[in-house]
């Protein structure tokens, strides 16, 4: 019943009933479908099946799933991994408004990660971690050597000796440390100087 109330409600054909065609002879004129967009990619129904789906997954107020909480995620860390690429390589070759925006980006990524597991209960919280720190430790070495893998407590206060230094160049320093003369001379008195020695 339906299916033939809807065919009774097109417009009929012109020379269908004996009258004149309408739109001025022109050809058959079909009302409503000149003055529709055309029904392509991000129009019409696809437009309100994505604000359906939009709008139904914030009325459901379900809490995600373990493997829902890694997916997102996963999503989230991509996105900021993407912006922080661009962000650094950009950096040096685009100045003003699109720095910034590089910069904005970078910056709301990471803020969105921290803010999506501080959102989470403790259930979703032991899968994200489950995964992030699914993989043991590498304790080869610690476990040949006979060596706790406890590591040993570092001072944190007070001077140090430069670990890049090796034991003859601090020696060296303090050789000459009361060496204030400058040197002079050419790169040729230098190397006439090494070879007499």
């Amino acid at each position: 019943m339906r299916g033939n109330s809807r065919r009774h409600r097109r417009p009929r054909r012109p020379g269908g009933n004996g009258g004149p065609p309408q739109g001025g002879g022109a050809g058959p004129a079909q009302p409503n479908q000149q003055a529709r967009a055309p029904q392509g990619p991000g129009n019409g129904s696809e437009q309100r099946n994505q604000s359906f789906r939009r709008s139904r997954r914030r009325r459901s107020g379900r809490p995600l799933s373990p493997a829902q909480v890694v997916q997102k995620y996963l999503n989230l860390l991509e996105q900021h991994l993407t912006n922080r690429r661009k962000y650094y390589e950009f950096f040096n070759r685009e100045d003003g408004r699109h720095r910034r925006r590089l910069e904005k980006n970078f910056f709301n990524t990471i803020e969105q990660l921290r803010r999506f597991e501080e959102k989470l209960d403790g259930r979703q919280r032991e899968a994200l971690q489950a995964h992030v720190e699914r993989y043991r430790l590498d304790l080869t070495y610690s476990s040949n050597h006979q060596i706790p893998p406890v590591p040993e407590p570092v001072e944190r206060t007070g001077d140090f000796a430069d670990p890049h230094f090796t034991p003859v160049q601090e020696e060296a320093f303090k050789l000459w440390a009361d060496d204030k003369e400058e040197s002079s001379g050419t790169i040729d008195d230098y190397l006439a100087y090494k070879a007499s020695k």
